[in-house]
């Protein structure tokens, strides 16, 4: 895992910064690259966290000496060897161990369809020589990060973090108005915008081109090689679909544990990572160590019953106990460490920190499981209010006031105004998804910023892969928006700020490739979670010893935000509302907040509050 920045242009390139910017990413070595095509200067820079060959042969930029191609990349291809293996039948010779020359050997015979072929998460960029151009891929789901902009001077800039982009100096500064508001709307921004105006996502399962001849610098319209509801068209239900299944999450686990230095897991009490944990104990035979973090201020402690779900297995088992000190003070660090503001992500950074203790360099975790096995609740209930919208069809309009009633929600404007907006979308499960994972509503938002950009429909500005699809079934438009949707904006985005802030990599097993594909031709009705059975095909991989994690109750890893907000990081918040309302307009009432805090409001008023804070501590950081 790695940090990567290119830039290609005529102004005056700040090396020295974007390097330190992205020194965290890559604190094991460093190095540059330069050449002059044409009139523009061409700078790829790279800083590496060695997971595969950690001698120098694995050092980037890494330069193929046959054709002067030159590549730096940030991730893992996890299919390098079987990739390596057919390099070598047609005569390919290696240097080194790494998937990088892997990478780069693979360009030269195969060119730009390499990406098709890879199984990992990637983004690089390389250079071919000969062509003159500058390939910019992302891997197929957006697990690694990539940035671009334009700089002042017509040149192009890319860059693993957003923060990068800035330190090279040749980016305008300015904020995206229409960013704060999705923010605000989804608790991160989506792509492909950022907090920056100039700075834009480079989109995921997808190549393009920089042709280094021109006089400007510009990417070439996007190609897409991946799509995964084309998958999903291919539904077919097998005899053996627990079979095949275990087969290709067993194949994807021994790729993924394949690493130069120690492997971790982040071991919940829950089914996805005890299904991981069971798998691994035999294969990795003693080498595995698995975390978990002890939350003495929670009801949601889930400490021991992972302990147990270790102990059975005979793992390495590491529980983080810290003092109230320190993390108070690894919460200030984890809003210091966001490269984009976000409501979500400190929880992954504090476990993250913790298990560094043990020299874990390389963690996997159960993240992706719920979005493609359906495990958030509100899958079964937007199916079902979809269904019975459908039914209903014309006199549809008669379930909003029977809902208020049965829910006593008449007299609560803001439940009311939330209902409203998810019955405007009910002839469409994944819009009807986007509003249940609205944050703010719009008179929520309107109340605190008046000043708000009339941006309040998230469903025209979503880059939505599942419109016009009516051959797919509900559950899987549900599932494919959760993955481009909360997964790709929120949990893999914080995934990547959160453990490379602690020179760490976070592989994510069930967002293989090979196994999505997998996974998302299976019917529903053989991996719908029921009242018998949770997640039905990773609960087979629990052996009966471990049935404590079958029947334990989702409740994921949570801070008392309302204790912190109105404790240790009190003067936090005060500061973080001030600069919001000094700056750009919000009217937010910091003493009234503290006082809703400490009487009780209810959980997830609290995160929006969280949310608020963080926004506001990132914006005055880095304004």
């Amino acid at each position: 895992m790695c940090g990567i920045c290119g830039y290609i242009g005529r102004e005056d390139f700040n090396l020295s910064n974007v390097l330190a910017a992205l020194h965290h990413r890559g604190p094991d070595s460093q190095g540059t690259w330069q050449r002059t095509v044409g009139a523009n200067h061409i700078h790829l820079l790279h800083t590496r966290l060695a997971i595969i060959d950690l001698s120098p042969a694995g050092h980037q930029p890494m330069v193929d000496a046959k054709t002067g191609n030159v590549i730096i990349f940030n991730g893992e291809i996890y299919n390098f060897s079987e990739l390596r293996q057919e390099l070598k039948a047609q005569g390919v010779e290696f240097t080194s161990h790494s998937d990088t020359e892997v990478l780069l050997l693979g360009y030269r015979v195969w060119g730009e369809q390499i990406v098709e072929r890879l199984d990992g998460m990637f983004a690089f960029l390389l250079f071919d020589s000969i062509q003159q151009r500058l390939l910019v891929a992302r891997d197929h789901i957006g697990i690694k990060p990539l940035y671009y902009a334009q700089t002042r001077g017509g040149g192009i800039a890319l860059a693993s973090e957003v923060r990068a982009l800035m330190r090279c100096g040749l980016v305008a500064k300015d904020w995206d108005k229409q960013s704060i508001d999705e923010y605000l709307i989804y608790g991160s921004v989506q792509e492909p915008r950022t907090i920056r105006q100039a700075i834009k996502a480079f989109p995921p399962a997808h190549y393009a081109y920089i042709d280094l001849r021109t006089d400007l610098a510009t990417i070439s319209t996007p190609i897409r090689y991946w799509n995964l509801a084309q998958h999903a068209r291919n539904h077919t239900r097998e005899p053996t679909s627990h079979t095949s299944h275990t087969e290709v999450l067993l194949h994807t686990l021994k790729e993924q544990i394949i690493a130069d230095v120690p492997v971790g897991l982040f071991l919940s009490a829950g089914i996805d990572s005890t299904a991981l944990a069971s798998m691994l104990a035999p294969v990795m035979q003693g080498r595995l160590s698995t975390f978990t973090f002890d939350l003495q201020d929670s009801t949601k402690d889930e400490s021991n019953l992972a302990a147990m779900t270790a102990q059975k297995l005979q793992l390495k088992h590491h529980v983080a106990y810290l003092s109230q000190e320190t993390l108070n003070t690894w919460l200030v660090d984890s809003f210091i460490a966001m490269d984009q503001p976000s409501s979500d992500g400190t929880n992954i950074y504090l476990i993250s920190r913790a298990s560094l203790q043990h020299d874990i360099t390389v963690v996997l975790s159960g993240c992706g499981a719920d979005e493609l096995h359906g495990g958030y609740p509100h899958f079964a209930s937007i199916a079902k209010l979809y269904q019975l919208g459908k039914c209903l069809g014309d006199m549809k309009s008669l379930l909003l006031p029977w809902i208020e009633n049965i829910k006593g929600w008449r007299k609560h404007s803001i439940y009311k105004e939330r209902l409203n907006l998810l019955f405007q979308q009910i002839d469409s499960p994944s819009r009807m998804l986007i509003e249940t994972r609205r944050f703010f509503t719009p008179n929520q938002i309107s109340a605190f910023l008046p000043v708000a950009s009339d941006f309040y429909n998230p469903v025209a500005n979503r880059d939505d892969e599942t419109d016009s699809k009516p051959n797919l079934d509900v559950e899987t438009l549900i599932s494919l928006g959760e993955i481009q949707g909360y997964l790709r904006n929120t949990l893999l985005r914080d995934s990547d700020w959160a453990t490379m802030a602690n020179q760490q990599e976070l592989r994510v097993p069930y967002l293989g490739r090979r196994y999505m594909e997998k996974v998302i031709q299976i019917p529903w009705r053989d991996k719908r979670t029921t009242k018998k059975k949770k997640k039905p095909l990773l609960s087979s991989q629990i052996p009966p010893s471990l049935q404590h994690a079958l029947h334990h109750q989702k409740t994921g890893f949570d801070l008392d935000y309302a204790m912190y907000l109105s404790g240790p990081l009190r003067d936090y918040l005060h500061a973080a509302f001030t600069h919001l309302n000094q700056a750009h307009g919000f009217h937010l009432n910091a003493d009234q907040v503290e006082h809703d805090l400490k009487i009780g409001d209810p959980a997830k008023q609290v995160r929006r509050y969280w949310a608020l804070t963080s926004l506001g501590f990132y914006l005055q950081k880095h304004s």
